[in-house]
């Protein structure tokens, strides 16, 4: 009997670390060469119950290369892979999946080394049996779990061979021709933990000196760094945690240098092999060497800068080297690796080739930094961000943001920091500031960008100071229209520092009088969303990503302020849910920058980025009238009530949700009390006014303009010669 798949690959697919970036990968791998894949959902306690599946996986599905299936769809797969043993100790029902084949893929150990029990492999290979009715092979991912394993290898099937991660050296790979400068760059990239580091002060700096021998660039943070030794070295160059590409900055490395505290013992070195994929020279701890071999050079601490002089001054050591790790992670992670240990384990593809299996974009990009201010919500943010994914491959883009929502964009693989806004910092304007400008300026110094992009009601007195000293930085303007009528006009004095203002559309532009509305200083695109109508997902998709049940469903999004005050707006809207008749699944957004709440039983939370793809699950919503959910509501013609923001500076969110209103789009709620929130849901709940609100909507729908926008960017850049 033929198989619907050749490969179903199962876990808790909203889990964001290495599990997830390890599926994808083989996903691209799978698919280049024709195998057909199958991604399947499992639950487990791991994650948060909000979380959507994870982005990196959810473009896999888009892209066409895999097909998420349904819970209660009956599938078959030649072999199923499953991934975190934690996630099938207890496996859910309602998963009728069959398989000829069963790889259980051990990704951390069972037992750490704080003697935390993590999982019981006879029980997770009890527990898949019984589902399959296959007895599942194991296969660690490195010698480290094996060990781990070794104790249980009577009660289970462990493969006589580890199954490496893949890693795809043409992705990383770096131009090398020697040590690039006169002082060795040697540099490390891990999260800023106490285990990650020497605990020592003298191994700390023999490794990591700071005399200025060599130049060392830690990405990742070194607080801890701080613990041991009392300061951070002024010397070195620190970044945090994704405030830079990896790929980008390992190929800036001569030698990756990873010493930690001498109890830890890592499952999987895959920073260590990111960079010798990129020919950066790895200079390990001697525990190492069973996993790496000769792919990289063991020393003590004392050790470390001898071995760097020797080889900084030996090119031809230093590239043989570099060779040798390259071809190490080629010959052991590479795609080519994964496709052969399938065509053993199921023979042969079934399908065509699809995609290419990796995604790459020229090294050699003009930077545009995207800059945005602390709003009430993610507005500024998620603006910039659907222009940055709109550039072409000219463009590098990298975000500096005052939003705590900011990691978002890694999930789209952007670079980014985050700089506190003066009420995140809880100081006067005059104290934040020359803060800010001293911040602003030092990014700027360190990453050059062509151009920035700022999205932001008004430009801050530090960015008007440090403009004059990068003359050759194209500035530009992202400027919301729609402010209020009377609004001071002061604001937008400061724009004279940008070499060019946009201006995105608004549905509701008849409405605008404010001052904007005057000016012909702007090049006024359409209306910009991150996502297109065709991102969006249809009904039965997007309830079945977020565990929706039969019959009609309510969502209510107020923003990160409204979710912490259930005595307010929030509370008003969920206790008319509850008095709804027919049986109302009501749903409550919990955004990015929103602290933990408790919601009343009959709501649901969810938490996921970007909450637009899913807003087709509601039958109505409960909505700020703030730039961004307005234009989302309408995209998704998703009867709406609006819920304006009268405290705004300058977004006049009353004359937009009254304009919504006077077009029959949804009902205007500008005061909430119990008795207007049952008004509201009471319009939204009619079937007469849902099917004239989608009408309407379908009828005002505008183009996204966020394409527009970044090729009117990239047009100003190459009229300067800066687009490469």
């Amino acid at each position: 009997m033929t198989s619907d798949y050749d490969l179903l690959l199962a876990s808790d697919l909203r889990l964001p670390g290495g599990t997830t970036a390890s599926m994808a990968e083989e996903i691209r791998a799978q698919a280049a060469v024709g195998y057909r894949t199958a991604l399947l959902h499992v639950p487990s306690g791991l994650a948060n119950k909000g979380l959507g599946i994870d982005p990196r996986l959810r473009r896999l599905v888009d892209e066409g290369l895999a097909d998420l299936i349904a819970p209660g769809q009956r599938v078959s797969t030649r072999l199923a892979v499953l991934r975190n043993a934690t996630v099938f100790s207890q496996v859910p029902v309602g998963l009728p999946i069959s398989a000829e084949r069963v790889a259980m893929i051990a990704n951390h150990v069972a037992l750490d080394a704080a003697r935390i029990r993590h999982y019981e492999p006879a029980v997770t290979d009890a527990a898949v049996t019984a589902w399959l009715g296959v007895r599942p092979t194991w296969y660690p991912i490195g010698p480290a779990v094996r060990e781990s394993l070794e104790p249980d290898a009577a009660a289970i099937d462990l493969a006589p061979a580890d199954w490496f991660n893949l890693l795809d050296v043409a992705e990383w790979a770096a131009d090398r021709t020697g040590v690039s400068g006169r002082r060795p760059v040697i540099g490390r990239h891990s999260r800023s933990s106490p285990a990650k580091w020497p605990e020592s002060a003298h191994d700390l700096l023999a490794v990591y000196p700071e005399d200025g021998s060599v130049q060392v660039r830690v990405l990742g943070g070194a607080a801890a760094v701080g613990d041991v030794l009392g300061r951070v070295p002024s010397r070195w160059i620190v970044e945090e945690f994704g405030a830079k590409n990896p790929r980008d900055f390992v190929a800036e490395l001569d030698f990756f240098v990873y010493f930690h505290r001498s109890d830890l013992v890592e499952a999987y070195g895959r920073t260590i092999m990111e960079a010798m994929a990129s020919g950066a020279v790895a200079i390990l701890p001697e525990h190492f060497r069973e996993t790496f071999g000769d792919a990289a050079r063991y020393a003590s601490p004392d050790q470390v800068q001898p071995l760097i002089a020797a080889l900084a001054a030996d090119d031809a050591a230093y590239l043989a080297q570099s060779r040798t790790g390259q071809e190490f992670v080629r010959r052991t992670h590479g795609h080519q690796v994964h496709v052969d240990r399938l065509a053993r384990l199921i023979g042969e593809p079934s399908g065509p080739a699809r995609g290419t299996g990796v995604r790459r974009r020229p090294r050699q990009r003009s930077r545009v930094l995207f800059v945005n201010s602390n709003g009430a919500g993610m507005g500024h943010l998620t603006r910039l961000l659907a222009m940055a994914e709109r550039s072409s491959d000219a463009v590098e883009p990298m975000f500096f943001s005052m939003s705590q929502a900011v990691p978002v964009v890694e999930q789209y693989g952007y670079p980014w920091e985050y700089c506190p806004s003066r009420g995140d910092l809880g100081c006067s304007v005059q104290e934040w500031n020359p803060l800010f400008a001293e911040r602003f300026a030092e990014v700027l110094r360190r990453y050059r960008p062509q151009a920035v992009v700022f999205d932001g009601t008004m430009p801050y007195v530090g960015m008007v100071q440090v403009r004059p000293a990068f003359p050759d930085t194209l500035f530009v303007w992202s400027r919301r229209g729609m402010w209020r009528a009377g609004t001071t006009p002061k604001f937008l004095a400061r724009g004279s520092i940008f070499d060019l203002v946009i201006q995105p559309g608004e549905v509701a532009a008849e409405a605008d009088h404010g001052p904007t509305s005057s000016l012909a200083d702007a090049r006024v695109v359409e209306p910009v969303t991150l996502l297109d109508e065709s991102d969006l997902l249809d009904r039965d998709a997007a309830r079945m990503e977020l565990g929706l049940t039969e019959g009609p469903a309510l969502l209510i999004s107020l923003g990160a302020g409204a979710i912490n005050d259930l005595t307010s707006d929030l509370g008003a809207f969920t206790d008319a849910a509850a008095e709804l008749p027919g049986g109302w699944q009501t749903v409550v957004a919990r955004p990015a920058i929103a602290g933990d709440v408790d919601l009343p039983t009959h709501v649901v939370p969810v938490s996921v980025f970007p909450l637009s793809r899913y807003l087709r699950a509601f039958d109505a919503c409960v909505v700020a009238a703030g730039y961004n959910s307005f234009h989302e509501a309408v995209l998704a013609s998703v009867p709406a009530a609006f819920v304006p923001n009268l405290e705004t500076t300058t977004d006049d969110q009353l004359g937009r949700a009254r304009w919504a209103a006077d077009r029959g789009l949804g009902v205007s709620v500008p005061e909430v009390t119990p008795e207007t929130a049952r008004a509201a849901l009471a319009w939204l709940a009619d079937p007469s006014s849902a099917v004239g609100a989608r009408a309407a909507a379908d009828a005002v729908r505008r183009p996204n303009g966020a394409g527009e926008a970044i090729r009117i960017i990239e047009s100003a850049l190459a009229e300067r010669g800066l687009l490469r």
